[in-house]
């Protein structure tokens, strides 16, 4: 048995589909699935569409010799998955992350809408495009994979015809948990993508408000000058840390420094990164938003806050901060909780997907 993983992202780019190209390339072949991997980055130096074309021509070339096409994204690499797999006949399955059009109309189109909100809206004709190709690529693909549940019912209202759409959640190689001496007081950090529903505007406000806090903020991303600027506005350089991209041993270094990690972020399909931090044993706050809840359960191991709620956020904050014995208990939990999130089951999960669509 042999598949093709199609991959926008793939080792030393970071990112979730890097990460589990690169897992799935090296697991698989242990449930009799050989895999070839093809990164998009192989056609990025090529000019927009022209890249999309070669991209097409080389899948259906290694596809040949394939029983089956996994893809991990609904444009970039799902559109030339989906073109190829309707001339050749080949059979490809979606791992589908998050909603392209919502990021991309957020980042650069000037949708201000909830990803909720945003299935419901019509917007401009660029908006209009990327959502007609993520559509119709979810309904060629023979099986539909998300991370979440609340993913899923967002994916659910992208078919014309209702069918399964099969949850498998991020999976993270297990760390073992920090003691809270290892810690270091006063340390929040954050990580993700510089991007609006991130919320990092509203983490830096609120820790730039008390002198007694440090915040490392890791990741890049389009808002990396105007969160420079907020930082540098508020005096708080020596305080407050945009480190960049890291390597993920650093990043885990990073969460198991943490006195606690914050996800304050507006949207998330399911967050690879806050299991991460979780399985460190740090204590962690994170939003009431996308699959969040499905791994946080609030005041057992996490504390639950509003989305764009800052007083909310402060006071969980300043809660944590002072109550050693809490962030000790919340910590202990999120350790044990990140043992349902390995990547053997999302592995073994998805392999058995394969076998049964072949």
């Amino acid at each position: 048995m042999r598949i093709l993983i199609a991959t926008g992202l793939y080792p030393p780019e970071i990112g979730g589909p890097a990460t589990y190209a690169k897992l799935f390339e090296e697991r698989l072949p242990r449930y009799g699935i050989e895999v070839v991997v093809l990164p998009f980055k192989t056609v990025r130096h090529l000019p927009l569409i022209i890249r999309h074309i070669a991209y097409g021509w080389k899948v259906s070339r290694a596809a040949r010799s394939a029983d089956l096409i996994l893809v991990q994204d609904s444009v970039s690499t799902g559109l030339p998955v989906a073109i190829a797999s309707f001339f050749s006949g080949k059979k490809f399955i979606i791992r589908v992350p998050g909603d392209y059009a919502w990021e991309q109309g957020t980042q650069r189109f000037g949708v201000r809408e909830s990803l909720d909100d945003f299935q419901k809206r019509t917007y401009g004709l660029r908006v209009s495009i990327l959502r007609a190709i993520q559509r119709f690529v979810v309904n060629r693909a023979h099986r539909v994979i998300t991370p979440s549940k609340y993913l899923a019912r967002i994916v659910s209202g992208w078919l014309k015809h209702p069918r399964q759409i099969d949850v498998v959640y991020n999976g993270i190689k297990t760390a073992n948990p920090a003691s809270g001496a290892a810690r270091q007081p006063g340390l929040i950090v954050s990580a993700g993508r510089l991007v609006p529903w991130k919320g990092f505007q509203d983490l830096i406000e609120v820790v730039g408000k008390h002198t007694a806090w440090k915040l490392d903020i890791l990741g890049d991303g389009p808002q990396r000058t105007l969160l420079e600027e907020q930082i540098e506005k508020r005096g708080a350089k020596e305080r407050i840390t945009l480190r960049g991209n890291v390597p993920n041993a650093q990043a885990l270094d990073a969460f198991a420094k943490a006195s606690i990690f914050v996800l304050n972020s507006s949207y998330e399909g399911l967050s690879h990164t806050l299991v991460e931090a979780m399985a460190t044993g740090a204590p962690v706050i994170a939003t009431r938003v996308g699959g969040n809840p499905e791994v946080v359960q609030d005041g057992v191991n996490g504390v639950l806050i509003g989305a764009g709620d800052k007083a909310g956020l402060e006071k969980a904050l300043t809660g944590l901060m002072s109550d050693a014995s809490l962030r000790d208990m919340l910590g202990a939990g999120a350790a044990q909780r990140a043992k349902d999130f390995s990547i053997d089951k999302t592995v073994e999960a998805t392999a058995q997907l394969i076998k049964r669509s072949i």
